[in-house]
């Protein structure tokens, strides 16, 4: 009897414990009406105050390249027709096309102190004598210097440059208006009249103080160039003799990409071979402005050249040679101008025979969205009366700024 009432218990016992654990745990007590309050949430803190934004870090400068470079060029065609000469086999009679310049070169810079330029010319019209109605195209070197500032705007050049003397310096192939450079800078090419060189010295290698005129409103608009050259040949890898060629250059920046320059030169040149080699000086000057009034631009420019000859002692040469020129812009789409140029060369004054003028008119419209020009040229050559010729000639050249 005892067994089974202690039995009952236990199965009583474990029942009670089985529905307690079936509960769920957020039961209510026996005999209370509702659930026990939540628990009161702890006060709020006193906010903290707020603290001071701390200011964000500038931003770094973008970091410059040490060295930058671009590559440029140009490509300059013609198509020339030259009135055949009756008289003189070797003018006029090779009318076609002719390819003025191929230039290709790089510029660049280092750290913003040193900066250089590079380039070639496969353009190059080499014939070999005077005259000569065949010549040949050879790829040649037009530029090779560094130039290293000093301070400011002061540079010192170094390398194979052309120095500041040439009226036609300071306008490139791709900004001048009419085809043809003027006769006192480009001199006369054979097969166009009787072949004569112009009067400018060239490139040269040697070395360089330049001052750039600073821009308008920037400061003083003058600058100038000292040069030590070489002074021989162009195409020359060294020196004719012991003595160098020296120039100085004044440039004056004017309004309206306006100028005025002027500049002296000697060169104690060196011809010939050995055992036939001469002494020749040069003493040069030259002054040259372009200037804007409305819609016309005026340029022009003049050189003179005294050389004596200390080895054979023969009498001094003078040669001059200048041109003026007006373009007129006309209202058009496309820019356009229209303009004439005088120019006249006389090489020497030991023939009295040998100036030549020239009176030319042209017209250049561009067309800058493709980096392309179009040039018409026509030009009527005036020779003393003991040297006429009949070579008057019409050119029209395209060019392509690359």
């Amino acid at each position: 009897m005892f067994a089974r009432v202690c039995g009952a218990i236990v199965i009583a016992a474990a029942v009670v414990s089985e529905v307690a654990l079936a509960q769920p745990a957020d039961r209510t007590e026996p005999g209370a009406g509702a659930p026990p309050p939540a628990p009161a949430a702890p006060a709020a803190a006193e906010p903290a105050p707020a603290a001071t934004p701390l200011p964000e870090p500038a931003a770094a400068p973008p970091v410059e390249p040490r060295f930058v470079w671009q590559p440029f060029g140009y490509l300059r065609a013609q198509y020339i027709a030259v009135q055949n000469d009756p008289n003189v086999a070797f003018v006029g009679r090779d009318d076609g096309f002719e390819l003025q310049n191929a230039r290709l070169g790089v510029r660049g810079a280092l750290d913003r102190r040193v900066a250089f330029e590079i380039a070639i010319d496969g353009a190059v019209d080499e014939r070999l004598q005077v005259n000569s109605t065949e010549g040949k195209l050879r790829v040649g070197l037009r530029d090779a210097f560094a130039d290293v500032t000093l301070a400011g705007r002061l540079t010192a050049r170094g390398g194979f440059f052309q120095a500041v003397f040439d009226p036609e310096a300071l306008v490139s192939d791709t900004a001048r208006e009419l085809v043809d450079h003027p006769i006192e800078s480009r001199g006369m090419r054979a097969t166009e009249g009787y072949q004569t060189p112009g009067l400018p010295p060239g490139r040269s290698i040697g070395v360089a103080l330049r001052l750039d005129p600073a821009p308008q409103g920037g400061g003083l608009p003058v600058g100038f160039e000292l040069a030590v050259q070489n002074g021989a040949d162009e195409f020359s890898s060294n020196n004719d003799n012991d003595k160098p060629a020296i120039s100085a250059a004044v440039v004056a920046r004017l309004p309206r990409d306006g100028w005025v320059m002027a500049a002296g030169r000697f060169n104690p040149r060196t011809v010939g071979a050995l055992p036939f080699r001469q002494d020749e000086n040069d003493l040069q000057a030259s002054a040259a402005f372009r200037l804007a009034a409305g819609p016309v631009a005026f340029n022009g420019g003049v050189i003179v050249q005294r050389t004596s000859f200390p080895t054979t002692g023969g009498p001094i040469q003078n040669a001059y040679g200048g041109h003026v020129q007006a373009m007129l812009a006309i209202p058009a789409p496309l820019p356009l101008a229209a303009g004439y140029r005088f120019a006249i060369l006389d090489p020497s004054s030991l023939i009295t025979t040998d100036r030549v003028m020239e009176h030319t008119v042209g017209a250049v419209l561009a067309m800058p969205r493709y980096r392309m020009r179009v040039q018409l040229q026509l030009t009527h050559v005036v020779e003393q009366a003991a040297r006429e010729l009949e070579n008057d000639r019409v050119q029209l050249a395209a060019e392509l700024a690359l």
